[in-house]
């Protein structure tokens, strides 16, 4: 196959940055343009769970990643009192789930193709004219390519430019996510502590370099703001005193939760979405940069194995569309869960996840195997 098509690359976070990666090391020409203005992923952790950690094992960037994170063993759901539920074991697979910050995973994906991202530029708008893509951005500049990959994000303008502009929908959740050097001494090493109550939750797990993540979630109205301590002031010790610990106005992001409804097409002929771009999702079962990762390695192979590049996506689109709508669509269900107040619901739904234990560990091992 001939391996010298150019691939432009709207977006430059850990989606934009793996296909970028995946891309020249299959021998494509790639061009990333990112409207920050330095190379760096804001957040704070992440879980890379085994179907992610083996693209980065295809990638050879898995020791990179164990070497900065903190490996997990164990996924434990509690009441908000600290009482057990459940407690699925997670290092059962070939491949390590891993705890990192997201800035180190952005750092180890661009580490080897930094000379192809230009940075502070902003996407405008596209033409396609016969087998070409000419992309503009707000600065003046313009580049020309064979193909267009919109891994710009939640409100994508790429994906606006192709299909007009549709707003993401709000969930009814807001989430906060916190990094501390505070290490609660309930803290089990390798476990991810998930806490479930009225309208509310709380997690935290370890993270590379003694940092410990934690998040929280609570229903609530787009754009509200909430006083965290007063929040969960009365539930596990350790959730109090990690919120306490961490710094408010340096280490602790709020954000609305907002996906979208699984369709297609992704695309048209030689441009393509990738990421949340096509496929938003809740961080509910914690698997928003998995399918990135997973995506770019797809849309590589893909790539790789058609010479035709509107083929080759539409092979992308087909391959991957079942397996991220069942994804958006369970972590939309799960989130629905997290949302009961009532007092009677809550209880039955903390009785159901008791019971449903094998169910849950099940589903956790399908999410997990699958090898894109």
């Amino acid at each position: 196959m001939e391996k010298t098509k150019k691939i432009i690359i709207v977006g430059g976070g850990i989606g934009g940055a793996a296909t970028a990666l995946a891309l020249n090391r299959a021998g494509f020409d790639v061009s990333v343009y990112e409207r920050a203005q330095e190379l760096r992923e804001v957040g704070a952790g992440i879980a890379l769970w085994a179907n992610a950690t083996h693209v980065l094992n295809e990638l050879g960037l898995l020791e990179d990643a164990v070497r900065n994170g903190c490996l997990t063993t164990n996924y434990q759901f509690l009441t908000e009192n600290g009482k057990e539920l459940v407690n699925v074991s997670v290092d059962k697979f070939e491949l390590p789930v891993v705890g990192i910050h997201r800035a180190d995973l952005h750092k180890i994906l661009c580490s080897q193709v930094t000379s192809k991202f230009t940075l502070g530029q902003t996407f405008e708008r596209l033409e396609q004219y016969g087998s070409k893509i000419r992309v503009y951005m707000k600065s003046g500049l313009y580049d020309e390519g064979d193909a267009l990959i919109g891994a710009d994000g939640l409100r994508s303008q790429v994906r606006a430019a192709l299909f007009g502009e549709s707003p993401p929908i709000y969930r009814n959740f807001t989430t906060w996510r916190g990094l501390t050097n505070y290490i609660p001494n309930q803290y089990r090493p390798g476990y991810i502590h998930e806490f479930l109550g009225r309208g509310k939750g709380f997690g935290f797990m370890m993270l590379g370099n003694n940092k410990m993540y934690w998040y929280a979630a609570a229903k609530t109205k787009q754009g509200q703001k909430h006083d965290l301590e007063v929040m969960f002031q009365d539930w596990f010790s350790a959730i109090p005193e990690l919120i306490a610990a961490t710094d408010k106005a340096t280490n602790i992001i709020q954000t609305d939760l907002y996906d979208r409804v699984p369709s297609r097409p992704w695309g048209k002929e030689n441009i393509t979405l990738l990421g949340d771009a096509a496929h938003p999702m809740l961080p509910t079962l914690g698997q928003g940069a998995c399918m990135a990762l997973e995506d770019a390695l797809v849309v590589t192979k893909c790539l790789q194995e058609l010479d035709d590049v509107s083929k080759a996506f539409e092979q992308y689109e087909l391959q991957r569309f079942s397996r991220v709508k069942s994804i958006v669509e369970q972590s939309l269900r799960s989130g629905r869960m997290g949302e009961l107040e009532n007092s009677i619901a809550v209880k039955l739904r903390l009785q159901f996840i008791k019971l449903m234990g094998s169910t849950i560990a099940d589903s956790f091992t399908s999410f997990h195997s699958f090898r894109a």
